[in-house]
């Protein structure tokens, strides 16, 4: 299943949950990991949601486990990195092709980058479990 990054996706099940999909599904997701932390916390500030650049600055600002202010030109690197990946994905934004600022690019999670975000957290998980063990 190939697709260009800008490509929209259709609204349904994840990858992972396609049936008669290859086994390269798998591969493809785990292809992306490990993530780099900060591309992690927008895949998770994009779920469910279209946000521009700016939005997406105040949302990650907002978590108290981040530290420092979000940069935007590494901001805007790590989109257009997600983007290329297929990740995310540019919108029209607010519905009905009209935007707040026309200048202002939207974007929101793909299915891939669902399935990615998932797979991240998962190995995340892993090895908060074993940090644990370690401390007893």
């Amino acid at each position: 299943m190939s697709r260009a990054p800008d490509e929209p996706v259709a609204e349904g099940p994840g990858p992972e949950a396609t049936p008669g999909m290859s086994s390269n599904s798998v591969a493809d997701i785990d292809h992306h990991l490990p993530l780099h932390p900060e591309a992690f916390r927008i895949l998770l500030v994009l779920r469910g949601k279209e946000l521009h650049g700016y939005a997406i600055v105040k949302e990650l600002e907002r978590d108290p486990g981040r530290p420092g202010r979000v940069l935007p030109a590494n901001l805007y690197r790590r989109i257009r990195t997600l983007s290329e990946q297929g990740l995310i994905q540019e919108t029209e934004g607010l519905g009905e092709g009209e935007r707040e600022d026309e200048r202002r690019r939207y974007f929101r999670v793909t299915r891939l980058g669902e399935a990615v975000a998932r797979a991240e957290a998962l190995r995340l998980e892993g090895l908060l479990a074993g940090a644990r063990d370690l401390l007893g």
